[in-house]
């Protein structure tokens, strides 16, 4: 990586590194390098377990009263893909990513989940540099800050769906719900509804709203995945 493209960087994202290499490392994919030191993926590793924490303490201090399943839910739409690529491409900075000979930078980069990890391993790259979960949490603060305004408030309490989310959130996993079914009369009808993870059944809900629905169909969901750990 040339110096000027590190001067850049660092200017993109309010942080200077003490070890460049650390720098060059976040940026570099797997498909430039299989060994575990010199791509990116143990740093996104842990740039995700501190965005975590750091999104939970924030959302804890601007909702206090705010119950486990509200928090949840919130935390897990902000640290989904979507959020973390849109500020990668705001930043300009995919384009600055390694990719192994042969490979397109812009095909590489065209995944949302590789700007998503990108984001993350900055994250963990600037903890791992400075020592401090105080530099990774301004970087994380002043990018996603729009999230962090103090409107959003709620107190709702945990349900199926705040329990899928967040499962499917931490495994990078898709989560959609398809209506399969309406029935009854118009004025009191009856709808079933599927839940799909990353385009594959994963349960069924059947319910006089389509919320209610959807609700039963995550709980089905959640008691296979349950089951499946359980083994």
């Amino acid at each position: 990586m040339k110096d000027s493209d590190i001067f850049t960087i660092e200017k993109k994202i309010g942080y200077t590194f003490k070890n460049k290499a650390l720098l060059e490392r976040a940026f570099t994919h797997s498909s430039a390098s299989r060994e575990a030191t010199k791509n990116y993926e143990s740093l996104e590793f842990l740039g995700d377990s501190l965005l975590d924490f750091i999104v939970a303490k924030r959302l804890m201090v601007e909702n206090p009263d705010a119950h486990e399943g509200a928090l949840t839910s919130r935390r897990a739409e902000i640290v989904s893909q979507e959020p973390l690529e849109k500020e990668i491409e705001h930043l300009g900075l995919a384009k600055f990513l390694i990719v192994g000979k042969g490979e397109s930078n812009e095909t590489i980069t065209a995944h949302t989940k590789v700007k998503s990890n990108l984001f993350e391993a900055i994250v963990g790259a600037i903890y791992f540099d400075s020592g401090r979960v105080e530099d990774a949490e301004k970087f994380v603060l002043s990018k996603l800050r729009s999230h962090f305004d103090g409107s959003y408030k709620h107190a709702g309490e945990a349900d199926h769906k705040t329990e899928l989310n967040e499962f499917a959130s931490k495994h990078k996993i898709k989560v959609e719900y398809k209506l399969i079914e309406q029935s009854g009369a118009p004025h009191s009808p009856t709808f079933k509804i599927e839940v799909l993870l990353d385009g594959l059944y994963a349960g069924v809900g059947i319910g006089r709203t389509k919320k209610a629905a959807q609700q039963e169909a995550a709980k089905m969901a959640m008691s296979r995945i349950k089951g499946n750990e359980d083994r």
